[in-house]
């Protein structure tokens, strides 16, 4: 369970790094994000990235058996004042959180550091300082 402090620790964080750099890359118009489901990925498909402290997942290589991944797509358009997503992420019946892996190029947070071995989490998003646009996808690693 996240703490208030760790919460307000973690927004105050994005906001500094977002809000210091939004000046350079603004636009005039609202900041428009996208959420949508990614394919989930699972035994035997290709892993598109290497996941920390999973070994048995590994960038091209096949995901082994009992592992699933599941990904979230955010595409941030950058406007005038910086916002972000919160991403919830529910492993299947019977499987935990291990880690996550990310694809693209928008940035991700875990908002509780204490997800492994947890079923269920959230993730914040936010799009990188220097980037006025950006898409990426985060994928819970799954077992």
């Amino acid at each position: 369970m996240i703490t208030h402090h760790r919460l307000i620790a973690t927004l105050g964080c994005l906001a500094a790094v977002g809000g210091a750099s939004s000046v350079a890359v603004a636009a005039d118009g609202p900041t428009d994000i996208e959420v949508s489901a990614a394919p989930t990925l699972g035994a035997g498909q290709a892993a598109p990235f290497d996941a920390p402290g999973v070994k048995a997942v590994r960038k091209g290589k096949a995901i082994p058996a009992g592992y699933v991944l599941l990904g979230q797509t955010v595409t941030v358009q950058r406007g005038a004042r910086n916002a972000g997503a919160a991403l919830t992420f529910r492993c299947p019946r019977g499987k935990t959180l291990r880690t996550f892996g990310i694809v693209g190029n928008a940035g991700f947070a875990a908002a509780d550091r204490n997800y492994a071995g947890h079923r269920q989490t959230s993730i914040l998003s936010f799009a990188p300082p220097k980037l006025a646009q950006a898409t990426g996808t985060v994928y819970a690693v799954c077992r």
